[in-house]
């Protein structure tokens, strides 16, 4: 009797064990549970907050693009009224009202006749927190601030080629020419001898030189600069749209 009595404890601590096991592993697994879908949440609303931020920063590019493109059209007009002086002073055969023009303008068009873009690259620190998002929108946010890291290191090189011509041109009218304070004083009254000059050889080759830099060059990258920033642009805003 005792031996079975015996036997039975083993059998009820044994069934005992297995169900405590059993509720150990389930109270594991519903803590598993419980973490993973903690983290499932935490994750999704990273997710949206990154989202957020991202959609934040995209309207913001947006906004710049906006801006920088009107920027451009205006700088490139400004280039288009150099491109008819210098056009015009090289005109062999000019009206009255012409050479009239070209007395009036030709002693600058080599000296500060010149605009440059007032276009600034994005900050790379705006973009830090989409640049770990593998999202349509990110990638297509850090290809715009890539596109405008590209053109800030092709246009400046030239604005600075052209900056050094324009003070190689100063200098050498400041070096040669007792009237060099009229032209960049107050008193741009110059003389029939003084203004001799502005229809020399040289002069003609330094306005050449520009219109070649200047138009021929700094304009037709521009030209394309303004239609990679359009196209940026409408694919952002369709991407904005869908969000």
């Amino acid at each position: 009797m005792k031996l079975f009595n015996k036997n039975r404890f083993k059998m009820i601590e044994g069934k005992r064990l297995k169900k405590y096991l059993l509720y150990a592993i389930g109270e594991i697994i519903l803590v598993v549970i419980g973490i993973l879908v903690a983290v499932a949440i935490n994750n999704y609303n990273e997710d949206k907050k990154a989202e957020k931020e991202c959609l934040k920063i995209a309207k913001q590019i947006q906004q710049k693009l906006t801006s920088d493109i009107t920027i451009i059209k205006e700088t490139r007009e400004e280039i288009n009224e150099n491109l008819k002086l210098y056009n015009l002073y090289l005109k062999k055969d000019k009206t009255k009202a012409e050479r009239l023009t070209i007395v009036s303008q030709a002693p600058f068009l080599v000296t500060i006749g010149i605009q440059f873009l007032p276009v600034n690259p994005i900050l790379s620190s705006s973009l830090d927190k989409v640049s770990s998002q593998n999202t349509v929108l990110a990638n297509k946010l850090l290809e715009i601030e890539q596109d405008y890291n590209v053109v800030d290191k092709t246009l400046r090189p030239m604005e600075d080629i052209m900056k050094d011509e324009l003070i190689k041109n100063i200098n050498h009218i400041k070096d040669n020419f007792s009237w060099y304070e009229k032209l960049v004083g107050d008193n741009g009254s110059f003389t029939v001898e003084e203004y001799k000059y502005f229809g020399s050889d040289d002069y003609k080759n330094r306005v050449l030189h520009m219109r070649f830099l200047y138009v021929d060059g700094y304009d037709s990258i521009l030209a394309e600069v303004e239609q990679m920033y359009a196209t940026h642009l409408k694919e952002l805003n369709a991407l904005i749209e869908d969000q």
